[in-house]
């Protein structure tokens, strides 16, 4: 009797102990990393500064604080994937003037969208002239609502392009270069799956 009372106590406690893990509170564990970054030279001090991610057209679609002095800020990419209604066809997206312009299926949905970073120098929360950083990448955030691709020509820059996208969000990444005794470059830009972008000074397309 004694023995089969001590099992049923230790048993009593082992099942109370189970219930409590199972109820202890989550809220202040750290989130998981997202895996998506985006780098640049050290954040100015003063004004607050941000980093913003925009449409073509200067639509902002994902905004966050920048601490001064870090030189990477981790962003997630949850917060923008409703975005993918902006998506228009892939061929309406191709520099008007282009020429021997072609891609593997008409209409499919594409967006581009590109990082800035700017300081709050007028203090009202929003970007103005003039607040936007000297700061850039030629790698775009692209949404594609399947794998498709687009080539064509440019004159002004002479270039030769290349697009590749994979289905869904992800970085697209640009490389560029002038093939020896040739004048018209080569760029492509392309679905990578590093999802790290570099912000630098501002430079041409033709620049790597």
């Amino acid at each position: 009797m004694k023995r089969a009372a001590i099992l049923t106590v230790l048993g009593l406690t082992l099942t109370a102990c189970a219930g409590g893990s199972a109820g202890s509170p989550t809220s202040n564990r750290p989130p998981l990393p997202t895996g998506v970054e985006v780098r640049y030279p050290a954040a100015p001090s003063g004004a607050s500064v941000y980093l913003n991610l925009l449409t073509d057209g200067g639509e902002s679609v994902y905004q966050k604080a920048v601490t001064a002095g870090s030189v990477k800020t981790e962003v997630d990419p949850v917060t923008w994937k409703a975005k993918s209604a902006l998506a228009a066809p892939i061929e309406g997206l191709i520099p008007a003037g282009a020429i021997n312009a072609a891609v593997s299926k008409l209409g499919v949905p594409v967006l581009l969208l590109h990082w800035v970073m700017w300081q709050d120098r007028d203090g009202n929360g929003q970007r103005g002239e003039g607040e936007t950083l000297d700061l850039m990448s030629h790698d775009r955030v692209a949404y594609a609502s399947e794998a498709v691709s687009a080539d064509f020509t440019t004159a002004s820059p002479k270039m030769v392009q290349h697009w590749q996208f994979a289905q869904g969000w992800g970085r697209a990444e640009h490389n560029v270069y002038l093939p020896l005794g040739d004048v018209t470059y080569r760029r492509t830009l392309e679905s990578s799956v590093l999802q790290r972008y570099e912000l630098h000074v501002a430079t041409p397309v033709t620049s790597q």
